[in-house]
């Protein structure tokens, strides 16, 4: 069992006697367990909000063979939509539609994302897109999907699981390295309380130093990842790594 030593596995029994010590109340008189597994799961969620997507491959999950609904409420060509919420996808996607990371049609190509203002464009003829590339955008918490009406996969972010007090330990769904930040995120919250600034912006700065550090050092080494996709005047999708060029 880790004993809050960054990199080290960490059950929740374990954040709650840390928290303790670091709180310089080992004893819980000032600070419950109820209370500090309360900012524990606060400091989860700001956690995940903090780093990068492509850090979170504990919590990557994947739906497949969605099927799509239909309405008009977009535009003609945009009918064909799904909810990313736990009905469709058993889990709930962290920050709703925000937490999807890619669609695919069912074992076919995967779907490139624009944004509503491109799908706006494309309505009034300022830009086109491919008769047969299909593309997707996020409006009303739905995905909205052009130039497909098959079944797709959908890759997401899930909500984490809460963390409890309970036995057997239960496992944080966060990788290990992550473990100490959120301890300090939570620290740094339970000093908020007790209007300890100096403290509280002590532990904040612990925790964003090793957020920074994993941030700044993608896992794959892949130069520009997770850059979004842009559209130049000429009309086209552009890759920001991959530019189009002519041939």
């Amino acid at each position: 069992m880790g004993a809050g030593n960054p990199g080290e596995t960490m059950t929740t029994a374990t954040m709650l006697t840390v928290l303790g010590d670091r709180l310089e109340d080992s004893s819980g008189d000032l600070y419950s367990d109820t209370l500090k597994l309360r900012y524990l799961n606060i400091a989860q969620d700001k956690l995940i909000q903090l780093l990068n997507p492509h850090l979170l491959s504990d919590l990557q999950t994947l739906k497949v063979n969605i099927s799509l609904s239909t309405d008009s409420e977009v535009d003609s060509h945009f009918k064909s939509y799904f909810i990313p919420n736990s009905s469709t996808l058993d889990s709930s996607p962290f920050g709703g539609a925000l937490g999807v990371i890619g669609i695919r049609v069912s074992n076919d190509m995967f779907i490139r994302k624009i944004s509503f203002d491109m799908a706006k464009d494309f309505s009034t003829g300022y830009v086109g897109f491919s008769a047969t590339e299909p593309v997707y955008f996020v409006f009303k918490n739905r995905i909205y999907i052009y130039n497909t009406t098959a079944n797709v996969d959908c890759y997401f972010i899930k909500e984490p699981t809460a963390l409890t007090n309970a036995s057997p330990a239960v496992p944080c769904d966060l990788n290990a390295i992550f473990h100490d930040a959120l301890v300090e995120l939570a620290e740094a919250e339970l000093w908020r309380l007790s209007n300890n600034q100096a403290r509280k912006q002590d532990a904040e700065q612990r925790a964003y130093g090793i957020i920074g550090k994993y941030n700044q050092n993608p896992a794959t080494q892949v130069v520009g990842e997770g850059l979004p996709f842009d559209y130049s005047s000429s009309n086209s999708l552009v890759d920001p790594i991959y530019p189009n060029t002519s041939i």
